[in-house]
């Protein structure tokens, strides 16, 4: 698939970083830090897209 390692999504980056924790204990920071940083985004677009996620949610109730 990917042969070059800088092109590796963010969650497998972390993933690796989580494996060699167990050696070096000072990473988990950097797990930690990285799992925020990429989850900030998607909290950010769900706030801003919520009215209209709304809307679209309600428009297909089916009133009997």
């Amino acid at each position: 698939m990917l042969a070059d390692h800088t092109k590796f999504p963010v969650t497998v980056g972390l993933f690796t970083l989580l494996q060699q924790g167990s050696s070096r204990p000072a990473l988990y920071t950097l797990v930690i830090t990285g799992a925020l940083l990429s989850i900030v985004p998607l909290i950010a677009l769900f706030l801003g897209l919520q009215r209209y996620w709304r809307v679209d949610l309600l428009s297909g109730v089916v009133k009997s």
